[in-house]
């Protein structure tokens, strides 16, 4: 069986960043001792809502990066896949939590991308 090294390193990072994340919401939640919500505080919903779409997106796009890994696929789509997911994610957070609303945006729309071309490779691979 192959080893999938960049699929290994995107899950590896992917289960780090998302601890990291975690960290100021679970001290947050500590200090106010909120055990749900946000208590009205708009910062820390933004917080947790880039920390929830992150939970939300990544473990397909995993999947769908270790089964085009897996089937064969040039190592410099599986590598620019990853790249372009790393990326929207990291975006995406700059975006939620500053005042760079456009970095939200354009990191989802390479997420969105990384799945569309991603799915649509797998499907095309399963019928030609």
């Amino acid at each position: 069986m192959d080893t999938l090294p960049v699929t290994l390193v995107l899950a590896g990072a992917a289960a780090i960043y998302l601890v990291l994340i975690s960290f100021p919401i679970a001290n947050r939640r500590r200090a106010t001792q909120l055990s749900a919500g946000d208590g009205g505080d708009e910062k820390f919903n933004r917080l947790i809502r880039a920390q929830a779409n992150f939970a939300e997106y990544t473990p397909l796009a995993i999947i769908v990066i270790g089964l085009i890994e897996m089937n064969g696929f040039a190592q410099i789509f599986v590598c620019g896949l990853a790249a372009a997911f790393s990326a929207g994610r990291l975006l995406h957070l700059i975006g939620m939590l500053g005042p760079v609303l456009i970095a939200r945006a354009l990191g989802m729309v390479l997420t969105f991308g990384v799945l569309l071309v991603g799915g649509g490779a797998l499907v095309w691979h399963a019928f030609f």
